[in-house]
């Protein structure tokens, strides 16, 4: 098992991913010129109280049966925060085979980091 070619194609298909997901997003945006009923000038405005804050799970689901560009802007971004943590687990799967306790255990404590930060300490802050 080559982990640099896995890791280096997770994150190519990622990056590519979400890139795909944001630019049709904005297209979809700048077609119909709102979304989740936001107007284009909130959205797209330096001080628009828009922001990751108000997309959860559902916010995101419903967008997709309205067809909404924010929801699919917010899937894009929630693709791009995963590659890290997709590409650590994979990294302790690696470890785990090769039994190497030591990164296995260093892995193990990234890992965690990297959820807690990201899944736990928004909440915690608020």
């Amino acid at each position: 098992m080559d982990l640099d070619y896995i890791t280096g194609m997770i994150m190519r298909i990622g990056v590519i991913l979400s890139i795909s997901l944001v630019a049709l997003g904005v297209i979809l945006i700048l077609i119909e010129g709102h979304a989740c009923n936001y107007s284009e000038s909130v959205l797209f405005s330096r001080t628009s109280y828009v922001n990751s804050s108000i997309a959860n799970i559902n916010y995101i689901i419903k967008g997709f049966t309205n067809i909404s560009g924010l929801s699919f802007i917010y899937l894009g971004l929630i693709v791009l925060v995963s590659v890290p943590i997709l590409r650590t687990a994979l990294a302790l799967v690696y470890f785990a085979y090769e039994k190497n306790k030591l990164y296995i255990i260093l892995t193990i404590i990234v890992l965690f980091n990297l959820v807690f930060a990201i899944l736990f300490l928004p909440s915690i802050i608020k």
